[in-house]
């Protein structure tokens, strides 16, 4: 199958958001549940039903002051939270046809808001505390916040030329347009954090030698895994979390005509559709998981089909084909599973006569990332993902606190960002538990 689509030919954002009118005409819809589900449905705590009633009687920045006080990120999760798993999977009115388009008026709220700020959340009466955020993801962003909130003073460490993390790094434009999140995600500047870009920060120790009552890990996934094919050094092939890097910063690669996505998860998505929007007029896509098994989220793995891009589910590669240096092609086979539910390379077996072969100009590997950055005297897993209490986010070394992927080992940003706000609230905890004797830096 060829997509020739003009559609494809740019990057820039798609969809649209509502008109004022059609707004209200959707917030209408909702039913005002007593009890509603679609709140116990939000992570990050937003009041989905009194947003949805004040936009629904034109009260669109009281709407945007609520959603801002759980959540600063309004418009971006409007356009990459997965809220079809999350609030609208709870919503009543899907009994009657259609959930309530939650995720469409949010979306809406942060538009019209930006043209106007809204008001800061109020902020509590200043501590003479300082904490240090490593890390300005939707974690280290959340936690950043709700500190300020609470009058803490906060420094974030991001080693990147931006805030942002995956959302300014790892999203591509046409899911989320980076001017506009650039604009948003500056609301932890206006409540008063300090940035410092292009700072690694010390080890979390250090830091509170240097002063800091607290310090905060926030740093998310940041080694990419790869699959270790031959010929995976060629030119045509490609790691999909550095090729969506370059794609939000302005590059534009030629991946050829007929490209070769590995993996199964949303990255995987993201990066099919950007080859398409590239140039690309042939993308094929090959994960061991079935297509039931798929990680992606399911709107995402739609929208991929609705381009014309081709799956090939319940495989694994065989090998890069190389034509001196230069990728002309890629082989696979079908796999099942030795044990049903286990979806691990090692739990899989080929089906003998299934092998394939796809011609290809590129390859772009996109089959998960792990931890990156390990801190002395902070307990983790074997995989490097930090261990915390549960419910104060609290790490092994007193006065250090995780949250996001780096504890998750990877979720939605709207999951990061509700972690980060959750361990704010056990490091204020913690300060008040010490008193202000020795706070500051």
């Amino acid at each position: 199958m060829t997509n020739t689509s003009t559609a494809h030919a740019s990057l820039e954002e798609t969809g649209r958001s509502y008109a004022p009118h059609e707004a209200v005409i959707e917030a209408s819809r909702c039913l005002m549940c007593d009890d509603p589900p679609c709140n116990a449905g939000c992570p990050a705590g937003v009041d989905v039903r009194r947003f949805i009633r004040k936009i629904r009687f034109g009260n669109h920045r009281g709407a945007v002051r609520l959603i801002r006080e759980a959540n600063i990120m309004v418009g971006i999760c409007g356009r990459v939270c997965p809220q079809e798993m999350l609030c609208m999977e709870h919503c009543t009115r899907t009994n009657l046809d259609t959930p309530i388009d939650i995720a469409g008026l949010q979306r809406f709220a942060g538009d019209i808001e930006l043209a106007s700020l809204a008001p800061l959340p109020d902020a509590a009466k200043d501590r003479p505390e300082r904490v240090a955020v490593i890390g300005g993801g939707p974690a280290g962003v959340g936690a950043a916040v709700e500190l300020r909130k609470r009058g803490v003073g906060v420094t974030i460490f991001e080693k990147s030329d931006v805030v942002g993390g995956v959302l300014t790094r790892g999203i591509p434009p046409f899911r989320l347009d980076q001017a506009f999140a650039a604009e948003e995600l500056n609301y932890v500047e206006r409540l008063g954090a300090d940035v410092e870009l292009e700072q690694t920060a010390s080890e979390p120790a250090e830091l509170l030698k240097k002063g800091f009552s607290a310090v905060f890990i926030g740093i998310g996934l940041g080694r990419p895994y790869t699959i270790g094919l031959e010929g995976e050094d060629l030119p045509g092939v490609h790691v999909a979390s550095d090729l969506l890097t370059d794609i939000a910063r302005g590059d534009r690669p030629d991946l050829g005509s007929r490209v070769v996505v590995i993996g199964g998860g949303n990255v995987a998505m993201d990066a099919a559709m950007a080859a398409l929007r590239l140039g690309a007029e042939r993308v094929d896509v090959c994960c061991l998981e079935s297509y039931e098994e798929m990680p992606a989220f399911r709107s995402e793995i739609e929208e991929v089909q609705s381009e014309g891009i081709v799956f090939h589910p319940g495989t694994r590669p065989v090998r890069i084909v190389a034509e001196g240096n230069k990728v002309v092609g890629y082989e696979g086979v079908a796999i099942r599973w030795k044990e049903p539910g286990l979806l691990v390379p090692s739990n899989a077996v080929d089906v003998p006569g299934t092998k394939f072969s796809l011609a290809a100009d590129g390859i772009i590997e996109a089959i998960g990332t792990g931890v990156l950055d390990r801190f002395e005297g902070v307990e983790t897993d074997e995989r490097g993902v930090v261990r915390t209490d549960p419910e104060t986010m609290a790490t092994s070394l007193p006065g250090v606190f995780a949250g996001g992927d780096v504890v998750s080992g990877g979720a939605t940003a709207v999951r990061a960002y509700a972690e980060g706000k959750k361990a704010a609230e056990g490091i204020v905890a913690f300060l008040d538990s010490r008193g202000t004797e020795g706070g500051g830096r």
